[in-house]
């Protein structure tokens, strides 16, 4: 695949225009519109997060806080899929599983709908960073391309659940296809990271009407299994939380049968204060039952 993340993508999912432009903005060749401040000095308060597609960062332009997601470039992430699939793709096409593409393309879709800050997190456009007052050394390796989010601090919790299930007939109706919308991506009720968000129309060899049924259709209960972490109390899917308390169970039992009581005590006590409320499955009881056999 060759280098894409150039200006030739202004036309294809980004706008030339302010986003605070007047003109009426397409529903069906959504195009993410340029950071109104795009020009001014950006202050990098704190580092936030990042993964395979691109690095947050806590700044301030213009006397306000913003999350500033800076994409990394093309050869950190890569294009998967079968070999069958990828024979029936153009190379062009094959730019559009990117993840400046999916979030451009999924935050205009919301934006000319009326949505943008409701399902998720508010966008205030794209921005091409230059220049050390914009992009300081420490990002020589990313693109200069960002995306400018709402800064929103508060973490995700239980009680943002129902409002997070509420909401996802928003993206249904925007006709999104979110692809990772784990706990992890959420601040509040608010879905922060679209890298993985596809949206319709999309390359048809890649878009399935019946999958996005089969997701829609899934996630509402998948929502209601989410539970706090036993390792941090943050916010994950039951599954992945009943892993974590098998191990912690595990080192239970090692730490007893080497004289470490103290440690095993500790440990039981985690586990003891998530396990009251929450569903408790068959190879954890089993466990358990070993634990206090």
């Amino acid at each position: 695949m060759s280098s894409f993340m150039d200006d030739s993508m202004i036309g294809r999912w980004l706008s030339d225009l302010p986003m605070d432009d007047p003109t009426r903005k397409s529903t069906s060749h959504p195009q993410l519109r340029r950071f109104v401040h795009h020009e001014k000095p950006i202050r990098y308060i704190q580092f936030l997060g990042g993964g395979t597609e691109g690095d947050v960062y806590l700044v301030k332009i213009e006397g306000r806080e913003y999350a500033l997601k800076v994409l990394l470039k093309f050869k950190q992430w890569r294009f998967d899929a079968p070999l069958s699939i990828k024979r029936r793709l153009k190379e062009r096409e094959t730019h559009y599983v990117s993840p400046i593409a999916n979030e451009a393309r999924a935050f205009a879709r919301l934006d000319s709908l009326g949505q943008n800050g409701t399902w998720a997190v508010k966008c205030h456009g794209w921005m091409k960073l230059s220049g050390s007052k914009q992009r300081p050394k420490c990002l020589s390796h990313h693109t200069p391309w960002a995306i400018v989010k709402d800064y929103i601090p508060n973490p995700m919790t239980l009680d943002d659940v129902p409002e997070i299930r509420r909401k996802m007939k928003i993206a249904r109706k925007a006709l999104l296809f979110p692809d990772d919308t784990q706990p992890r991506n959420y601040r509040g009720s608010f879905l922060v990271d679209l890298g993985r968000v596809t949206t319709y129309p999309y390359p048809r060899v890649l878009w399935s009407n019946e999958k996005r049924r089969k997701y829609f259709k899934s996630f509402d209960k998948e929502a209601s299994e989410w539970v706090e972490c036993v390792r941090d109390g943050e916010v994950v899917s039951g599954s992945l939380n009943e892993v974590l308390k098998e191990n912690i169970l595990r080192g239970i039992l090692w730490a007893e049968k080497h004289g470490m009581y103290e440690e095993a005590n500790n440990l039981r006590m985690l586990i003891e204060k998530v396990s009251r409320n929450i569903y408790i499955c068959p190879i954890t009881r089993v466990i358990l039952a070993e634990n206090n056999g």
